[in-house]
């Protein structure tokens, strides 16, 4: 018998088990991708509800705006970035105050915590088509400075104004003639800083639900695991003692042949050759009990059949035998398994209240037939399905009326499906039953 060996157990389900959490945290990162888009396009419509953070819509272009005036030193070269900065730094503190204010505010229902900025990438000439920004500069950002900038969209915006309106008349506003036109661009950004304990949050189910999961999945493995070495202990200890038995009993038997075969010297009694016949079947029993191979038995042969149908006769004298042979003299099948299917369903007959048995062996069409018949109280039809089961034993009026332990029919079954064979069961109460095996000779 081969054992299967526990470390291939353990790799198999090793390398199923990292498959199965490789695939789970695979679909966990598609839907944190998922929340987190979900997440950013909350907050970008979010923002787009407050205008007043926008750096340059229409009530923040006018001339009186601080930004627009900015801008302006820059384009004529009045004042570098820097000192724009240095000059406006109280307007530019003023500001991030107020958007964290309103950002906070509108942000405080849904838990977000978040990172706003806006930068001016752009700042183009007309007339030049060049660009006085060396680098993007940031015109508006929270007090929660931006650490992984998601950019939630880019705007352009055109201005031209001079000293001269439509009219042709002079500008009230600005004593001096100007004439200013340029393209700004600028992009927004935004953050939201706890968003890993916002996914955490609204993904906790999931985790919980995948964390248990695998639990489950690793705990049944040890629970099976155990089992199965527990049932190959168990099995190896009945081998052991199958062979311990086996071992113990080979004494006897030899002591039993020895004695007959000194019996049979004596007296020439039917008695003697019955007894001798019996020692060799158990001896061929006690050998099956060994790893023996169909090649090593002996075929049954039509003088077994015979034998065996004179012995059942000697046991039961007022039972009415008939057999019918109808193959070759020697059938290619090992004699203790056709023994033991012919003695289990004509016993199983006669315990059953049969009176007259027929057993006929058949070849025929490359299949051999064994069939038992009996005229015995019969199987109810419910019952049919039940009869081949291991110790089931028919039950009539809630009492088992034979005896025996419910395993004859067993073992028929078994060594029929063992030669890839068929057993049909015919029966009618108070009537008799038939019992039909076929099985695949060519």
């Amino acid at each position: 018998m081969k054992y299967s060996k526990p470390k291939y157990y353990l790799i198999a389900f090793s390398l199923f088990y990292l498959f199965l959490i490789g695939i789970m945290v695979f679909y966990f990162l598609q839907v944190l991708d998922l929340k987190r888009k979900e997440v950013h396009k909350i907050a970008h419509d979010k923002i787009d509800e407050i205008e007043s953070l926008l750096a340059f819509e229409k009530k923040t272009k006018k001339k009186d705006n601080v930004l627009y005036h900015a801008v302006l030193d820059l384009l004529q070269k009045k004042a570098t970035i820097e000192e724009i900065k240095e000059q406006h730094a109280s307007y530019f503190v003023s500001t991030s105050k107020d958007a964290t204010h309103k950002i906070d505010s509108a942000f405080a229902d849904l838990g977000y915590k978040m990172a706003y900025r806006i930068d001016l990438t752009h700042v183009i000439l007309n007339s030049t088509k060049e660009n006085v920004l060396h680098a993007p500069v940031t015109i508006l950002e929270t007090e929660q400075k931006i650490g992984h900038a998601h950019r939630v969209n880019s705007s352009e915006w055109e201005v031209e104004e001079s000293s001269k309106n439509k009219s042709d008349e002079p500008c009230v506003d600005c004593p001096e003639d100007y004439s200013n036109h340029f393209i700004v661009k600028q992009e927004k950004y935004i953050e939201v800083l706890n968003f890993n304990s916002i996914a955490l949050r609204e993904l906790a189910p999931l985790l919980l639900a995948s964390f248990f999961i695998c639990m489950f999945i690793l705990i049944l493995y040890f629970i099976t695991y155990k089992t199965i070495k527990k049932k190959e202990q168990e099995v190896l200890s009945l081998h052991n003692m199958v062979d311990n038995v086996s071992h113990e009993f080979k004494l006897p038997i030899a002591t039993l042949k020895y004695g007959c075969n000194n019996l049979k010297q004596e007296y020439d009694s039917p008695t003697v050759a019955l007894i001798q016949r019996q020692i060799d079947r158990l001896e061929r029993l006690q050998n099956q009990l060994g790893v023996v191979s169909d090649a090593d038995e002996l075929p049954f042969t039509h003088a077994n059949f015979t034998q065996l149908i004179e012995d059942l006769k000697l046991r039961n004298q007022a039972i009415d035998f008939k057999i019918l042979w109808q193959a070759d003299e020697e059938i290619q099948l090992p004699q203790t398994a056709m023994e033991t299917m012919i003695l289990n369903l004509v016993e199983n007959g006669i315990k059953y209240g049969g009176t007259q048995l027929t057993c006929v062996i058949q070849h025929k069409e490359n299949k051999l037939y064994i069939e038992v018949s009996d005229n015995g109280i019969g199987i109810e039809k419910k019952e049919l399905n039940l009869i081949f089961r291991k110790f089931y034993r028919i039950i009539h009026n809630n009492v088992h009326n034979t005896l025996g332990l419910g395993i004859g029919l067993y073992q028929v079954k078994q060594i029929v499906e063992k030669y890839q064979g068929s057993i049909q069961v015919n029966s009618k109460l108070t009537v008799g039953t038939t019992f039909i095996i076929c099985i695949p000779y060519a």
